[in-house]
C-alpha cells in the first residue's frame, strides 16, 4: 500500500503539468525553461541509486547506470548544461533545494522507522532517491503554474534548438520509464498487480504528455484542445 501511494503521489505533478500547460501563452518555450531542471532531478536520484548499488539495488542496477549516462548526455548535448560553471548551478538552486529537502525528509523518515532490517545508510539512500524521483517534475509544475498566471499577450518565439531539446528530453524520459514502469510492471504483475497497474498508469500519463509536447512542436495546428480529452473542462480553468 505504501508503494502504491508513492506511485500515485508521483503522478500528481504530471497530472497538474498536463492540466496547466495549455494555459501558458507558449507551451513549447516552457520546455527550454524547465527541461534542464527536470533532467537534473532525474540525474540526482540516479546518482544515489548508482552509488548505493553495491549495498542495495534500487530498480535495475544496469538500467540505473545507463539512465544516468543518458540523462547527463541529454543535459550536455540537448540543453548545453555546463557542469563546471557556477552560473549554471546558480540558475538551478531550486533543484539543489529540492534534493536537500528530499534528503532531509528521507533521513527523518528512516530515523522514525525502528523496525527496518536494513542498515540506516542503505535505507536513507533508498528513501531519498524515491523522494527525489517523486519531486522530479516539481520544478516544471512550479514554472508552468507561474507562467499560466501571467496575462502577457506577447509571446516569445520558440528557442532555435527547441526541437533538439525535445528530442533529447523525451528520448531519455520515455526510454527510462519504459524500464522503470513497463518492465517493472511486467516483473511484479503476478505478485502485486495493483502496483503493476500503478506503474502502467504513470507511464501512460508520461507518454501522453510526451506526445502532446512533441506534437505541439512538430504539428501545432492540429493539437489545440486535444490534450487529456477525458478530463472535465472545469479542470483546465
Amino acid at each position: 500500500k505504501t508503494f502504491l501511494a508513492l506511485v500515485i503521489v508521483q503522478m500528481l505533478p504530471l497530472v497538474f503539468l498536463e492540466m496547466k500547460i495549455l494555459s501558458c501563452p507558449d507551451p513549447v518555450s516552457m520546455l527550454s525553461r524547465f527541461g534542464t531542471k527536470v533532467l537534473l532531478m532525474h540525474t540526482a536520484f540516479l546518482v544515489l541509486r548508482v552509488c548505493t548499488w553495491p549495498l542495495l539495488e534500487v530498480g535495475m542496477g544496469v538500467c540505473n547506470v545507463l539512465g544516468l549516462l543518458c540523462s547527463c548526455a541529454a543535459l550536455h548535448w540537448g540543453f548545453g548544461f555546463q557542469w563546471s560553471t557556477g552560473r549554471a548551478w546558480a540558475k538551478n538552486m531550486d533543484v539543489c533545494g529540492l534534493v536537500v529537502l528530499a534528503s532531509v525528509a528521507a533521513t527523518v523518515t528512516e530515523l522514525l522507522d525502528f523496525n527496518s532490517p536494513y542498515a540506516m545508510l542503505e535505507r536513507t539512500i533508498f528513501t531519498a532517491s524515491s523522494y527525489i524521483e517523486i519531486l522530479a517534475f516539481m520544478p516544471a509544475v512550479w514554472m508552468v503554474h507561474q507562467e499560466a498566471k501571467k496575462d502577457d499577450d506577447i509571446v516569445d518565439g520558440p528557442a532555435p534548438d527547441v526541437e533538439k531539446q525535445a528530442a533529447f528530453f523525451f528520448s531519455f524520459l520515455v526510454a527510462f520509464y519504459v524500464l522503470e514502469d513497463v518492465v517493472s510492471a511486467f516483473r511484479i504483475h503476478d505478485i502485486v498487480p495493483w502496483a503493476a497497474g500503478g506503474h502502467m498508469v504513470h507511464f501512460l500519463l508520461l507518454l501522453d504528455f510526451a506526445c502532446f509536447m512533441l506534437a505541439h512542436i512538430y504539428n501545432p495546428d492540429k493539437l489545440q484542445g486535444r490534450l487529456l480529452r477525458w478530463l472535465p473542462d472545469q479542470l483546465w480553468v
